[in-house]
């Protein structure tokens, strides 16, 4: 119940500032109609389907979740309100899971809005979209992860240009605007080795029913997620002791 009332909080100070909210959902969801209604026009490329775009911007989309984990995390720490809050029987797991509720219910909106405008423009239905909520959440918790870190770590007016770097790698390197086989070279080696291209593939994969595939991806998302979370964690209560 701590944790929650705290959730409850940290949500109230996220809808302070509905532009970032309208910004996070809005700019995804106008790339994602755009380009597939051009693709559809052009023929540009086969990674502009509906079927591989939708994934790819459903990613690109939790990016911002990085952003408002970090921004709200550096300026609880900046403004000393994490320090007030250290008198209140508050335990280290009521702070981090109330910081990551917020954010789930961010990333479960950012998914059914594109869902939905995907099969708009074009994506089959099928119950198998319904099967990839749950991990879509297991991926959200790599991007929270990563917020909590940065707003561990950084103060509060270095959290928009850092991140905003996270943002462009996510863009460029998770096979979004192509293929990264057909790149190839180091540009394909770094994309393989970041986490962000295997949560792309990982959606793909379960849409298409390719259960053995998505096993590999899954395997190596997980290994992110507990390396960036316990790093996040560990580093958020040694800001506590100090």
């Amino acid at each position: 119940m701590k944790a929650i009332v705290y959730a409850k909080r940290n949500l109230k100070e996220l809808l302070n500032d509905p532009l970032s909210l309208i910004f996070t959902i809005g700019l995804p969801a106008f790339l994602l109609v755009f380009i597939i209604s051009l693709n559809k026009s052009l023929g540009l490329n086969e990674a502009f389907s509906p079927e591989n775009f939708v994934p790819s911007i459903i990613i690109f989309s939790y990016s911002f979740l990085t952003m408002f984990s970090a921004i709200l995390v550096s300026k609880d720490r900046s403004s000393s309100f994490l320090t007030r809050m250290f008198v209140t029987p508050l335990k280290p797991k009521d702070y981090i899971i109330g910081y990551m509720i917020p954010q789930f219910i961010i990333a479960l909106i950012q998914s059914i809005i594109l869902y939905g405008l995907g099969l708009i423009v074009g994506l089959k239905f099928s119950w198998i979209i319904l099967l990839t909520i749950p991990f879509l959440l297991i991926i959200s918790l790599l991007f929270i992860g990563m917020g909590m870190l940065f707003g561990s770590l950084l103060k509060e007016q270095q959290v928009g240009p850092i991140v905003s770097i996270v943002v462009q790698v996510v863009a460029f390197l998770s096979g979004m605007w192509f293929n990264l086989d057909l790149v190839g070279g180091a540009f394909e080696v770094i994309g393989r080795i970041l986490p962000f291209s295997h949560a792309v593939d990982l959606l793909k994969y379960i849409l298409a029913n390719d259960f053995t595939n998505m096993l590999i991806s899954l395997l190596i998302l997980i290994g992110y997620i507990l390396v960036i979370n316990i790093l996040a964690i560990i580093t958020f209560k040694k800001k506590m002791k100090s």
